[in-house]
């Protein structure tokens, strides 16, 4: 054994030792369960690099899936990112509302926290409209083929009514060409399993859905950030991204980026597309929150031949129902739907007929206006809270706010939560381990009700017209 064979083991050694015998259950859980805890304990802290997959299995004596499976559930934590290429580790600190396994401030009672780190949608009559559909059901649906396995893209009155949805929502779609998924993650997971091979590069903007990150990291993928402004991706950052190596695939979100709230004009689309044309780069086009704006158009109407539009209800409706849509080039479809019937076989059948009739009946329409008009409500408290500190969308779920040098985001964050507001910093949402920008994602959709948003929009503006504590920077 050479010495750079050793060499990662005793630096690994060195850094981190976690003592699984702490924690019950499943290894990969328990390894997820010490980092978290040697992180609160000190032992870890930002910026450390954490062992290779292979040479904690090696120290461990578990396998290299184990540790996949145990950093993965770190990074859905908030407590890690992962770069292929690069290694993985420990973040900037992040509010406790993005490592806890539980909703805050989802209750009939106001909680201790004020919500505005999670991109929930904003409440509304789902619940009692879920009771009458249900009672409904019951009575005139065949339950018995509802509990039979289906088509792996899904019964063909339900992509009927996925393309009603989708052309209503100015996105004209064909149910050929639509697959039913387990909601937008699922759709995620789907296309990336599904057309890409590991260590296949595909880029993103250099601030995306951590989810995104999590997916590509599981799959072993070269994640490469593409440079954004406020209104999102760069279409020339873009291009010499194309020109410096073979990107596979673009997932980007035109409507309402996250967490930046930016809208790409018509002409970045059409350069974005142009692009993608002449690199022979798959498009993903991730439009959950497209249904809240009157947006340009989609790119899967500007180039059918190679954008996979993803969307779910689960921002229109509720996240609990795991129901998702993805419209793809018709070459495409087979590989889909052997992605889907890898991982969960079908969409869950009773989910997607409940969607259907509400679909069909209008509910899923007067839902979604519903949510979109109490946005825009929510969004004028934060108008009348920042002024010209930041640029609140005309409609979102969400609005980025830029911080002075003075700030850090993690430790914006960290003081606002102890002062009973969660948001999520930068670092979340960076595809690399420096975020290009320094903010922090403000959700106004979660609480419920617009008087606890007003709130936390009240003490965060407060706070943010303060200086750091100097003692926060000490370490």
């Amino acid at each position: 054994m050479t010495p750079h064979e050793v060499k990662p083991k005793l630096v690994m050694m060195t850094i981190w030792q976690p003592d699984l015998d702490r924690f019950p259950g499943p290894r990969y859980r328990a390894i997820a369960e010490a980092l978290a805890a040697d992180l609160r304990e000190g032992r870890l802290k930002a910026g450390d690099r954490l062992p290779t997959h292979r040479d904690l299995a090696w120290h461990l004596k578990v396998t290299v899936g184990t540790v996949s499976r145990a950093y993965a559930e770190a990074e859905r934590r908030g407590l890690i990112d992962g770069e292929v290429g690069r290694g993985t580790f420990i973040r900037e600190p992040v509010p406790a509302i993005a490592t806890s396994p539980a909703p805050v401030g989802r209750s009939g009672t106001e909680s201790a926290v004020i919500n505005l780190g999670q991109g929930h949608p904003v409440p509304g009559g789902e619940a009692a409209l879920l009771g009458e559909a249900l009672r409904d059901l019951a009575a005139t649906a065949d339950l018995e083929d509802l509990l039979r396995y289906q088509q792996h893209n899904g019964r063909a009155a339900d992509r009927s009514a996925a393309a009603d949805w989708l052309s209503a929502g100015g996105v004209p779609a064909e149910p050929e060409r639509i697959i039913i998924t387990a909601g937008a993650q699922h759709s995620v997971s789907t296309i990336l399993s599904a057309l890409t091979t590991p260590g296949d590069t595909i880029a993103t903007e250099a601030m995306t859905y951590p989810g995104f990150k999590a997916a590509a990291q599981l799959r072993h993928l070269r994640v490469e950030g593409i440079a954004v402004d406020e209104e999102g991706l760069l279409p020339d950052a873009f291009a010499a991204a194309c020109r410096a190596t073979p990107i596979r695939l673009l997932y980007c979100s035109p409507n309402l980026c996250n967490p930046l709230a930016g809208v790409l004009s018509l002409e970045r689309r059409l350069a974005i597309v142009e692009i993608a044309r002449r690199h022979d780069v798959l498009l993903v086009e991730d439009d959950v929150y497209g249904f809240l704006i009157d947006r340009p158009p989609s790119l899967v109407e500007l180039a059918p031949e190679r954008v996979l539009h993803v969307t779910s209800l689960s921002k229109s409706f509720a996240p609990g129902l795991r129901v998702g849509f993805i419209l793809a080039p018709a070459d495409r479809l087979d590989r889909l739907m052997l992605g889907v019937r890898a991982s969960v076989w079908m969409a869950p059948p009773l989910m997607v007929e409940l969607v259907t009739r509400w679909i069909q009946s209008g509910v899923a329409a007067r839902l979604a206006d519903e949510k979109r008009r109490e946005a825009m409500r929510r969004l004028e408290l934060a108008r009348q809270a920042f002024g010209n500190a930041c640029t609140i969308p005309a409609s979102s779920y969400h609005f980025w706010l830029p911080l002075p040098e003075s700030w850090r985001a993690g430790e914006f964050a960290g003081e606002a939560l102890r002062r009973g507001v969660a948001v999520s910093a930068g670092s979340a949402f960076s595809v690399n381990r420096t975020p290009p920008l320094n903010g922090v994602r403000v959700c106004i959709s979660p609480p419920e009700t617009a008087g606890e948003v007003e709130r936390g929009l009240k003490i965060l503006a407060g706070l943010l017209a303060e200086e750091p504590d100097p003692m926060l920077s000490i370490v």
